[in-house]
């Protein structure tokens, strides 16, 4: 992933003006936080955490969260956010989600949550890989993909040849979006045991399978 592009995009966000947001990951109910505790899952993962949401949320809920992401104001916010409601914030890093870093098998669990849609193609593939060699085998790992909006598809940008929006211009400039539709993301986790699947109301999918 582009470090500098979205070294720069997390420059820009104020870290008490996200608390607000973070709010509503504190202690979170959700059929995903259930299915990781059912799952038997204590060292979890999240991968290209951006702000820390679901930092906070699998934290809050008694996980043992290690956090990554390729920007390192988005790192040090995410400290801030967990050291915040007191949650230990000591286990995030800067790192790529193509390289992370981790020993093999590391993780009972990984969460990457609107990640994989933005990155081309090709290196979602990568990025999917690098997820399976660092959660065990037999844990789990939860991606999602955000639908486009009218914002997404208004902004300037070129379509690559495998269907991703490439920013031209403005602050989104050098970002990728890949829209993935339901077809789509089935084929990125091909062959993988899905034992989740959901469509938010806002067009977010959400798929937990087996590694």
């Amino acid at each position: 992933m582009s470090s500098d592009l979205w070294e720069n995009l997390w420059a820009r966000e104020n870290g008490g003006a996200l608390l607000p947001y973070l709010e509503r990951f504190y202690k979170l109910k959700s059929p995903v936080i259930d299915i990781f505790k059912d799952s038997g899952a204590v060292r979890v993962c999240d991968a290209a955490c951006g702000c820390g949401a679901y930092s906070v949320a699998f934290a809050s809920n008694g996980f043992e969260v290690y956090s990554f992401d390729v920007s390192p104001t988005a790192a040090a916010l995410a400290r801030a956010g967990l050291e915040h409601y007191c949650l230990d914030g000591s286990r995030v890093k800067s790192a790529d989600i193509l390289s992370t870093g981790y020993p093999d098998a590391f993780f009972d669990g990984t969460v990457a949550g609107s990640v994989l849609d933005h990155m081309s193609a090709a290196d979602a593939k990568k990025a999917l890989s690098e997820l399976r060699r660092i959660t065990k085998p037999g844990g789990i790992i939860m991606a999602s993909f955000d639908a486009a909006d009218e914002d997404d598809m208004s902004a300037p940008h070129e379509l690559l040849p495998d269907g991703s929006i490439l920013y031209t211009s403005g602050s989104r400039r050098r970002m990728i979006l890949h829209p993935y539709s339901e077809a789509e993301a089935l084929r990125l986790l091909e062959g993988l045991e899905i034992v989740y699947a959901e469509t938010s109301a806002n067009g977010e999918q959400i798929f937990i399978f087996k590694n």
